[in-house]
C-alpha cells in the first residue's frame, strides 16, 4: 500500500511525533467481540507485511469502555466493532479518534466508514427473512409484511437486547419515523409464536423442526453456515428454509433492498500507536483481506475484488444503502422502542 496515501489529522499528527522511536516494533493490541484467534489472516497477515506483531486483548464492553473513559495510555490500540449500534456506543463513550486516509475512502464506501469519527468496516452481513413452506402458505416479501395479521402465531424473534435487533429497529426509524416503526414492532411482538430470545442459529433450528415457529429474521451467515455444515444434520435443516431478500421490489422503501450491517475496526483515542492502528485500518481495506472475507461467510466492503461466497450460494440481492452513522444515530431510541413494545 503507497505510504503517500496515507495523511492524518493535526492531532494525530501530534501523537506520531511524540511517539518513541522503539515502539514501533511493540504489538499493535486490539480488543473487540469474536477475537479468539490470534492465528487469523487478518491478523497474520498484517504482522507478515509490516512486521508489526499483533496482541489481542480480551475486554469486555463495561472493561473497555470503563478504561476509555479515564485518563492516561488506553490499554488498546485498535477496536473491533460488529454492528452500527455498538459503533455508536463507542462514539458516546469517546473511545475513537479521528484519522484521515485516502486509500480507506477509495476502497471502502461512505456508507460503511466514518474516518471523522474513527472507524471503517471491513465486512458486511444482511439481515434477512426465512420462512418453512411446508409451515405457512404466504410468504412475507419485506420487513413491513412481517407486521401483517396473516403471521400471527407464526413469527419467531431473538432478544430485543440483541445489537442485531436493535440495528434492524433503527432502519425502521431512520426510514419510516419513530410512530410508524413502534407501530411496525408492536404488531411483530402480536405476531409471535413463542418468547422471544435465542440465537440466530437457535432460531433458524425452530423454523426448520416441527413446532409453531414459520418464520423468523436472522443474520444471513447462520443459514449460509448451515448449507455448508459438515453436518448433514444440518444440511438437512437448511433444506427445510427458504431465505427471503426483503424489499427486493417497487419503488421508494419498498424496494430499498435488504438491511445490512458492518464489521470493522476504530483507532482508540489516546494511543499511542497511532501509525501502527492506521496500518492495520488499511489494512483491512486491501485485496488480501478483502478476498478472505469474499471466500468466507460476509461480503467484502469492496466489491472489486470479486463475487463473494455468499452471493454465489445464496444469490445476488439488492442491499439497503443506508449509512451506518445514520443507523447509530438511532439505535438509542431504537433500544427505548423495543422496551415500549415489549419486546424482550
Amino acid at each position: 500500500m503507497p505510504t503517500s496515501l496515507h495523511r492524518t489529522l493535526l492531532p494525530l499528527t501530534f501523537t506520531l511525533l511524540a511517539t518513541p522511536i522503539a515502539m514501533a516494533n511493540e504489538p499493535l493490541r486490539i480488543t473487540g467481540p469474536r477475537l479468539d484467534d490470534p492465528q487469523a489472516p487478518l491478523f497474520t497477515a498484517f504482522t507478515e507485511a509490516t512486521g508489526i506483531p499483533v496482541e489481542l486483548v480480551m475486554l469486555s464492553p463495561d472493561e473497555l469502555n470503563a478504561a476509555m473513559a479515564t485518563e492516561g495510555e488506553p490499554p488498546v490500540d485498535v477496536i473491533m466493532v460488529v454492528d452500527s449500534s455498538n459503533i455508536q456506543a463507542q462514539l458516546e463513550a469517546g473511545g475513537f479518534q479521528p484519522f484521515e486516509s485516502e486509500w480507506i475512502e477509495t476502497r471502502v464506501p461512505e456508507a460503511l466508514r466514518n474516518l471523522e469519527a474513527g472507524w471503517s468496516g471491513y465486512a458486511t452481513r444482511a439481515r434477512v427473512i426465512y420462512v418453512n413452506p411446508d409451515k405457512i402458505d404466504w410468504t412475507p416479501q419485506s420487513y413491513e409484511a412481517l407486521a401483517d395479521e396473516r403471521l400471527t402465531g407464526e413469527l419467531c424473534l431473538g432478544s430485543g437486547r440483541s445489537p442485531y435487533n436493535v440495528s434492524l429497529v433503527s432502519s425502521m426509524i431512520l426510514h419510516h419515523g419513530e410512530t410508524e416503526a413502534e407501530r411496525w414492532a408492536k404488531a411483530l411482538v402480536a405476531n409471535l409464536a413463542q418468547p422471544t430470545g435465542g440465537r440466530d442459529g437457535e432460531l433458524l433450528r425452530a423454523v426448520a423442526e416441527p413446532g409453531d415457529c414459520a418464520v423468523t429474521v436472522a443474520n444471513h451467515y447462520y443459514y449460509l453456515r448451515m448449507l455448508e455444515s459438515d453436518d448433514e444434520a444440518e444440511r438437512v435443516l437448511a433444506e427445510q428454509l427458504e431465505l427471503v431478500w426483503p424489499n427486493q421490489e417497487g419503488d421508494g422503501l419498498a424496494g430499498r433492498g435488504a438491511y445490512r450491517n458492518v464489521a470493522g475496526f476504530g483507532m482508540a483515542r489516546g494511543t499511542p500507536r497511532a501509525e501502527a492502528a492506521l496500518r492495520f485500518l488499511e489494512h483491512t481495506a486491501g485485496d488480501e483481506i478483502q478476498q478472505d472475507v469474499a471466500a468466507g461467510i460476509f461480503y467484502p466492503v469492496v466489491a472489486e475484488v470479486g463475487e463473494a461466497n455468499a452471493q454465489r450460494r445464496l444469490g445476488t440481492a439488492r442491499m439497503d444503502p443506508a449509512s451506518m452513522s445514520e443507523l447509530g444515530e438511532h439505535a438509542e431510541a431504537a433500544r427505548t422502542l423495543l422496551e415500549r413494545v415489549n419486546w424482550q
